[in-house]
């Protein structure tokens, strides 16, 4: 639940039902009404130009979070948590900002990115910097309250279910319209509510760990339970057709969502691991209906049904998801007043529906976590004995530091986002005749790069005939390399005649054009607006200065001008690395600082095939993370400043199968050539769809490009880059996190502190590192709060990434084993 209220709201009441029930028949033994006080201070605003000079930045010392609402300003947030008992109703929140006073501003604040879409190589997106133009042209206040909320049942840090509310307060809010902003120098927060007294909970741990897959797996399974119970985790089995003929429910997901219910109330179950995927690799049909896959499976799915809106500026109608997996549906139990959350609060049968045409929206989910899952796609007996065996090797002693104290992050240049240099040239003074234009680049260590010439030639009596050029792939000799200026129109040869010209270059021709067209060609009343990039190809190489000149046939120099301190990010890098950004670090920035930090980055020529990422994957590691761009049976990402386009600048780090070229294509399993035998990590994909683990040969043969939905474009996979990684025997990886859908990243600087693929997977390492959460799953729970806590649950994109972002693994596992 999360609403927007007026500018300062007493008394409001949020959950109602007072003097009901509780949701077990367990009788209420009283009422007490409690009360939470908070007061917040912030110093006086500070107000920076942006460095592209057309808007302003605001900053508060106190906070590094932002209110980002794509196309809207950012404007400084401050999240205020507050961890109240269990089923708690009639809570009342008032927020009075005190001391109000009130800025002029000329320039308007920049508008927060849009959200994008990490689709592979093969496909190119519509990238628009667009305003909110109803906000920026409105004379009301924005944001419309000094705050919002949420509030939800589930776990804290110390695995207690609790009721979660978090208030997000806006200490500045702006009218775009005057350029008036208001800034409160405090806070004051006053929370109330009743406290219930119930036995809904059980004091006593009788199991921590519930282990549920079929029958058929139960002799597998039993040497993980007694390894479990041998290290103090009290584990049960309880097999799917047990949970069927024993609960009741609208379909057998929600079966095994009530026995999940019923372990946590009688047993006080911490962990549920899920064991089973689809039944078979050749063909297993992987969805039954919108809401579930059930026949195919060992341990059915839920489907949400989020439906990527069509209407949104970056995607075309055939590009979306129809729902993806959501195990966290399974993890969800609780909703506010300790109601059980089914997911379908309309009750119409549409589990999870949220932007569908004609079909009604399911607000109010909690999503908190009400218990750590992961799930075990094992699809037969093998597997299952392989995983096990894995588990219990890598738990049985403590990791070797040699290897486990080594984090690896695999990376590359996700989006462009080339600022436009619009170098104008008025050529109308200018005699007809030959002309040379220069480009140099030079980095902010004072370093130049190579001089791009394009030759010219003005011609009065002729039409116009220019182009766009785009290979600055053609310059570059290895990574690093000297910072690069590359023209892309005029191009060489063109002819600037007597007639406009105005073209766009499409996506295959220049990646992210759309975002402030930076590759437009344009030529207009005799006014060339050159146009092109510049960048560092090197690590944290973000900003460059180009300088453009032009020389006459007779080598006199007749125009001169600069573009200084141009901005550009590789984001995938910033998400993983060690340094802050904006406020916000890189993974590695959170972590010990006694892990071995290796960065396998485009940037630094240590990413350019699959044969790097598995020779360092095979030496061994406790953490690795890729961050870029993937489907389920490869993850690839760009070269610095993506080079000649997406794809002289895409690379393929990793693959599960890839095929040769020919009449019959034949397979390599890439994978299987890892050899980092019993040195195993935790790996983190950040991408699309790397962890849709309902692909099998025969599905993802069939599916075509404008299906999508196994998103494998033809090409047969048996199973999911993810879940592969765990499922190889004695080697790989001990746990995968990724997407089972189409992820979103965020373009530029505002990548490591936007939320969303990269970061949600920040969080983790910040859970790991910084919170010292060293259970699999106390660490990606507390990653799934923190961001429910944090970002906009309102927004379809951050509820996605949010609810598609799985645990392939076991989520009792000690991290590095136990000592």
């Amino acid at each position: 639940m999360n609403k927007f209220l007026p500018i300062v709201i007493v008394g409001i009441l949020i959950l109602s039902g007072i003097g009901t029930t509780a949701t077990s028949d367990k009788k209420i033994v009283s009422y007490e009404n409690k009360t939470e006080i908070a007061n917040m201070k912030f110093s006086q605003p500070t107000i920076l130009k942006e460095n592209r000079g057309e808007y302003n930045e605001i900053s508060l010392k106190e906070t590094s979070s932002y209110l980002m609402n794509p196309g809207q300003p950012v404007l400084p947030k401050i999240v205020k948590s507050f961890e109240l008992p269990f089923g708690v109703k009639n809570i009342k929140i008032e927020v009075t900002p005190g001391n109000i006073q009130e800025y002029k501003i000329d320039d308007e604040i920049r508008p927060a990115p849009m959200h994008l879409p990490l689709l592979p190589t093969m496909y190119d997106i519509d990238v628009k910097e667009t305003k909110d133009e109803k906000t920026y042209s409105s004379t009301e206040l924005f944001p419309s309250s000094w705050y919002n909320y949420r509030v939800g049942c589930g776990l804290n840090a110390d695995n207690k279910r609790i009721t979660h509310l978090s208030i997000q307060i806006f200490p500045i809010r702006y009218i775009v319209a005057s350029g008036k902003l208001y800034a409160a120098e405090s806070t004051d927060i006053k929370v109330t509510y009743d406290l219930s007294e119930t036995n809904i909970l059980p004091k006593a741990t009788a199991y921590n760990l519930v282990i549920i897959a079929p029958k058929e797996f139960s002799r597998g399974l039993q040497k993980l339970i007694e390894h479990k119970n041998s290290f103090g985790v009290k584990t049960i089995l309880k097999t799917t057709e047990e949970i069927y003929n024993e609960y009741t429910g609208v379909d057998k997901p929600e079966q095994i969502k009530y026995f999940i219910k019923y372990a946590i109330e009688n047993w006080n179950i911490t962990y549920v691991l899920l064991v089973g995927g689809l039944k078979s690799q050749i063909y297993s049909k992987p969805r039954d209906d919108p809401n579930q896959g059930t026949k195919g499976w060992h341990v059915p799915v839920r489907y949400h049904n989020f439906f990527d809106n069509p209407e949104h500026p970056l995607l075309a109608e055939t590009m979306h998801d129809p729902g993806v997996i959501s195990d966290l549906y399974y993890a969800d139990i609780y909703e506010c007043e300790g109601n059980f959350s089914s997911w379908d609060p309309n009750g119409d049968g549409i589990f999870a529906a949220w932007g569908k045409d004609g079909v009604e929206n399911d607000t109010g989910i909690d999503f908190y976590p009400d218990v750590s899952l992961g799930r075990l796609a094992c699809c037969n007996n093998l597997e299952v004995k392989n995983v096990v065996n894995k588990i219990i090797r890598y738990e049985q002693s403590p990791a070797d530091s040699s290897w486990f104290k080594k984090m690896v992050v695999i990376s590359g240049d996700g989006f462009l986002d080339q600022q436009d240099l619009n170098i104008t040239w008025d050529t109308k003074s200018f005699p007809d005749g030959e002309y040379t234009i220069y480009a140099q680049s030079k980095n902010k260590n004072g370093i130049f790069g190579p001089v791009d010439v394009i030759h010219v030639k003005l011609d009065q009596s002729v039409k116009s005939n220019i182009s766009f050029n785009h290979d600055d792939n053609l310059k570059i000799k290895g990574y690093p390399f000297f910072p690069i200026a590359e023209i892309t129109s005029p191009s060489d040869g063109d002819i600037l005649g007597n007639t406009d010209y105005f073209y766009v270059p499409g996506e295959n021709k220049a990646y992210c054009n759309s975002f402030n067209g930076w590759a437009n060609i344009e030529y207009k009343d005799g006014v060339m607006h050159i146009r092109g990039k510049s960048y560092d190809p090197q690590p944290y190489g973000n900003l460059t200065s180009i300088h453009v000149l032009i020389e006459n046939e007779d080598g006199q120099i007749v125009f001169s001008d600069w573009r200084n301190n141009t901005e550009m990010y590789y984001e995938g890098e910033w998400v993983t690395g060690e340094r802050l950004l904006n406020g916000g670090g890189g993974a590695l920035y959170y972590m010990p600082d006694d892990f071995k930090k290796e960065l396998l980055w485009t940037s630094n020529g240590k990413l350019i095939n699959e044969k790097d990422v598995i020779k360092s994957l095979s030496q061994g590691c406790g953490f690795a993370f890729f961050s870029g761009h993937g489907s389920p049976n490869v993850w690839g990402d760009h070269y610095p400043g993506v080079p000649g386009n997406r794809g002289p600048a895409s690379i393929t780090g990793l693959s599960v199968v890839s095929y040769s070229s020919g009449l019959i294509p034949f397979p390599s399993f890439q994978m299987n050539k890892l050899s980092n035998i019993n040195k195993l990590p935790v790996i983190l994909i950040g991408g699309c769809h790397n962890s849709q683990f309902n692909v099998s040969f025969v599905t993802t043969a069939l599916d075509t490009k404008n299906a999508r939905s196994m998103w494998t474009y033809g090409n047969p996979v048996p199973e999911c880059f993810s879940w592969y990684l765990v499922k190889l025997p004695r080697r790989g990886a001990i746990a995968t996190i990724g997407n089972t859908g189409l992820g979103y990243g965020i373009l530029g600087k505002d990548c490591t502190i936007g939320g969303l693929d990269g970061g949600i997977c920040i969080e983790f390492f910040k859970q790991y590192g910084t919170e010292g959460h060293h259970i699999l799953g106390d660490a990606y729970t507390q990653t799934l709060k923190t961001y429910i806590t944090s970002f906009d649950m309102e927004n379809l994109d951050h509820a996605k990434s949010l609810t598609q972002w799985v645990l392939l693994g076991d989520p009792s596992l000690m991290i590095g084993g136990y000592s």
